[in-house]
């Protein structure tokens, strides 16, 4: 096709794309670096966790995600920054969500698990966050977790569907036997099959669950 026929097909294609990189959604590269609000709470940080937690606010997007980064590296002992973490699910950095969720599964306090399975949920998420929450859900081994996981076994993205079946292994619930075997003979990734083979070995026998 000449050039000149080309560029008048593509044109109108390469102007839509364009206008809509430029919108400053609650994801956008605009939006990277605006610190949010602070949300109230009861608790009184101290020492290195309120140091870190002042941090999680910062107007630069690589201290906050370092801040949750952190945080997880404390584990149990930064539990009282819980709050702050749920609240960083919602950054709008997608690396800030990702270290946020992967912190709230270090830290072990399963007051978290409900936000994390709302990130799992949120089909329209980023990819990198959801696969934290499905990856944290299971280090937090609540059985809460283990439907919302098994409906994530269908996901477009092979990285959180992978997650979702490492951490349905973890949790250990025999009611996700089914979808695992299913995700063992028919998912498009080999790792995910074999992941899902791992995790079926890992399920509770039925005569467990009957006592």
């Amino acid at each position: 096709m000449p050039l000149a026929p080309l560029v008048r097909t593509c044109l109108p294609l390469l102007l839509a794309i364009a206008a809509g990189c430029g919108k400053t959604d609650t994801y956008g590269p605009a939006q990277w670096n605006q610190p949010r609000p602070r949300p109230a709470t009861a608790t009184e940080l101290k020492g290195e966790v309120a140091t870190i937690v002042d941090a999680l606010y910062g107007e630069e997007a690589a201290g906050r995600a370092y801040a949750a980064q952190q945080l997880g590296q404390l584990g149990p002992a930064a539990v009282d920054a819980v709050p702050f973490l749920v609240d960083a699910l919602d950054d709008p950095n997608r690396e800030v969500r990702a270290q946020a969720a992967e912190a709230l599964g270090a830290l072990g306090d399963r007051e978290a698990v409900e936000p994390l399975i709302a990130r799992i949920a949120d089909r329209d998420g980023d990819w990198s966050a959801r696969a934290a929450a499905a990856r944290a859900l299971g280090r937090l081994g609540d059985r809460r977790a283990v439907e919302p996981l098994v409906s994530v076994l269908n996901d477009m993205n092979a990285h959180v569907r992978h997650m979702a079946v490492i951490s349905l292994g973890q949790i250990g619930d025999a009611a996700a036997r089914d979808a695992l075997q299913a995700a063992a003979k028919a998912d498009s990734d080999a790792a995910i099959r074999f992941a899902a083979i791992q995790a079926l070995q890992g399920l509770e026998a039925p005569e467990e669950l009957s006592e």
